[in-house]
């Protein structure tokens, strides 16, 4: 009996070192927003500098807001008299699939104090992630402004999984800038993003880049995102998903199926995925499926500045390179007048078949069919961690849907069966979900050690009398806080992975 104590009270401290320590657990500090208000004090921060190379701030948008009724300021919006930002936005700000609605950026559009304009005015290291902005934009006679709904400009930054569903209307000719998604990109990637919003510039311009994704790029890559809004301009830059696409960018694995009206006289740049492409830049894996209406077009064919894929490409030294791209079938309407192979004409019936998908799919393009229409975008896939408890197991396996993975793995947004394995623990197997929400990114699975052998415990040569009930109540004080003190290091562990 008194060896079975011994084995119970080994099993108790055991069992006590698995217990989640949850009173001594360190949480990464994070900002939550729930409310208008809340939201408008965060964008005071950021205006004080208090997210300034604030990196591995969190921001957690978690809820629906309206902002009916609020005349918007864009987040970072402080700039010296030359025009220098002085506070932006550096941090993460997770949007969660949630929307900002009825977002009225009219009022200070074009305000001197505002060259950089949109949700945030510029961002720079930071990550923005699972927002949809909704809302208008009208304007006339305005100074040059980057706008996009997301981002003025975003520098050295990542926004994924983000919808634009933002109008943009201009009836005058004195208006310059961009308008995107993202007005500015520069030494960035965007990603599962997409443009839902009608642009309509109806007056020449002097200088004007419009793209539903992008206005302009530089040195960065859009993968991944579509346009379904209509594009009415008579801009010297239009494209469906980027304006200008320059200095080494890219354009990987994007469509278009939003109606593209060009106007004027033939003396701008027009394409259903890019308006002008410049030396060194990528296109690759893309369609245009939207309607290309020419009648208000009064160029002379054959169309010099105006192509399905790319509207022109810019001098410079070294090529753009065009691969495996398709636009729809317009009278007059090449590819690209100076890559007449930038892509490949197709009728819009084609294109919604089965053998269209096969076609793109199988010469690198990444897409779901969809028989109800145009391929259509993978799932987003999100970065998901895996912290496996104790941490001091030995040869841990991860297996997610049968095959085994790297810790972390890019996982779709769905559910997804898990099995975790380790010498002497029990096989852990469960169903998780994975969404937008950054809650589901970082899974934690407690092993359960497999039960002890006590057959040798039990065997022990005994040594004198063992029933002091002192030297048992110290033993399992010492036992339980060593227990705790392994809680409170598995802890930290998990945090500062």
């Amino acid at each position: 009996m008194k060896k079975k104590m011994l084995g119970f009270l080994l099993a108790m401290c055991i069992a006590m070192a698995l217990v989640p320590m949850a009173a001594f657990a360190e949480g990464n500090s994070k900002t939550s927003i729930t409310t208008v208000d809340e939201l408008l004090q965060f964008a005071k921060a950021v205006d004080q500098g208090e997210y300034d190379n604030k990196t591995d701030a969190v921001v957690s948008l978690d809820a629906d807001l309206d902002l009916k009724g609020v005349a918007w300021t864009p987040i970072g919006s402080v700039f010296a008299a030359d025009g220098t930002l002085q506070h932006y936005f550096s941090g993460k700000f997770y949007g969660n699939g949630h929307t900002i609605s009825n977002l009225d950026f009219s009022e200070n559009y074009g305000k001197t104090a505002y060259p950089s304009f949109g949700f945030f005015s510029e961002i720079y290291g930071a990550e923005i992630s699972g927002l949809t902005i909704q809302g208008k934009v009208d304007v006339s006679n305005s100074g040059y402004v980057y706008f996009g709904a997301i981002a003025g400009v975003a520098a050295d930054s990542k926004i994924s999984d983000c919808v634009s569903d933002v109008s943009f209307t201009d009836t005058d000719k004195y208006i310059n800038g961009t308008v995107a998604l993202c007005g500015y990109a520069i030494n960035s990637t965007i990603e599962y993003c997409q443009n839902k919003g009608d642009f309509s510039v109806m007056k020449d311009t002097s200088y004007f880049l419009m793209g539903g994704i992008a206005g302009l790029a530089e040195n960065s890559t859009v993968q991944y995102c579509a346009n379904t809004g209509d594009m009415t301009s008579w801009t010297p830059h239009t494209g469906g998903i980027v304006g200008q696409l320059y200095q080494g960018s890219k354009i990987i694995n994007c469509y278009s199926t939003g109606k593209m009206v060009p106007l004027g006289h033939g003396t701008t740049n027009f394409g259903g995925i890019a308006g002008t492409v410049g030396a060194g830049t990528e296109i690759r894996h893309c369609y245009f499926a939207g309607e290309m209406d020419v009648s208000q077009y009064t160029a002379t064919p054959p169309y010099k500045r105006l192509g399905g894929i790319a509207g022109n490409v810019s001098s410079g030294s070294g090529s753009p390179v065009f691969e495996n791209n398709y636009f729809i079938e317009t009278e007059n309407v090449p590819a690209c007048f100076k890559y007449q192979d930038a892509g490949t004409e197709k009728t819009l019936d084609f294109m919604k078949t089965e053998d269209f998908f096969n076609e793109i799919t199988a010469a690198g393009g990444n897409y779901r069919f969809n028989p109800n229409g145009t391929p259509v975008l993978p799932a987003p896939k999100y970065a998901v961690s895996f912290v496996v408890t104790p941490a001091e197991l030995a040869n841990v396996v991860i297996k997610v849907n049968g095959q085994e993975v790297t810790n972390p793995v890019d996982l779709e947004a769905g559910t997804h069966t898990v099995e975790v394995s380790a010498d002497n623990c029990k096989v852990f197997n469960s169903k998780m979900t994975i969404t937008a929400d950054t809650a589901t990114h970082t899974q934690i699975v407690a092993m359960t050690y497999l039960p002890a052998d006590y057959t040798k415990v039990d065997n022990l040569p005994q040594t004198g009398d063992t029933s002091n009930p002192a030297l048992w109540i110290a033993l399992l004080f010492v036992s339980g806080s060593a227990a705790v003190g392994t809680g409170v290091v598995t802890r930290k562990k998990k945090c500062n992975r």
